[in-house]
């Protein structure tokens, strides 16, 4: 199995025998708050999530684990355009006992230099919700720019949020291709 190293993190393919974690966080509420997740999941779904990420060309899933081989999240990258050389990512830490560690920014990092350099991608994107500061902050953080906004486009606990759209040119190509 490859792995991919990151300096806190280590990010592998999301296993069958993944599955019955990934149900349990997916089911956990608290988590879950900013994520478009609203029906308790099945174990059986966890196992399609999975295999339909093992299947498609235009979909990932890594586990975040610690460097004790801990699983600790979950990051996809999803709606892959290769013809455009661009897709979308997703990242939670799930373990709650492991948040504010920086765990969430070596795993992006991590993520991001694979994707720019191994996947060839030229733009990630991702949605976030307006109110999830800590996530924003990250993104931010690791170099991700506001693009625009969707307007009232999630509902949680009896009203709408919008979301922020952000996104992330691969700066080397970007400045080569722009003869900076």
């Amino acid at each position: 199995m490859r792995l991919i190293m990151g300096e806190k993190t280590i990010l592998r393919a999301a296993e069958l025998e993944d599955a019955r974690i990934i149900s349990a966080w997916l089911n956990d509420r608290e988590t879950n708050e900013f994520l478009d997740i609203i029906y308790p999941i099945s174990k059986r779904y966890a196992d399609s999530f999975i295999m339909d990420a093992d299947e498609n060309q235009n979909k990932k899933i890594f586990i975040i684990d610690n460097m004790e081989r801990k699983p600790i999240g979950i990051i996809t990258i999803d709606k892959i355009k290769w013809e455009y050389r661009n897709c979308e990512i997703g990242i939670v830490i799930y373990d709650k006992k492991e948040r504010r560690k920086g765990y969430a920014k070596d795993a992006i990092k991590t993520a991001l230099d694979f994707i720019f350099n191994d996947m060839n991608m030229h733009i990630v994107y991702l949605n976030v919700v307006e109110n999830n500061e800590a996530a924003i902050n990250l993104y931010l953080n690791v170099g991700f720019k506001k693009e625009g906004i969707l307007r009232d486009r999630y509902f949680k606990s009896g009203r709408y949020y919008n979301i922020i759209v952000m996104s992330m040119i691969n700066w080397r190509e970007s400045n080569e291709n722009r003869g900076i």
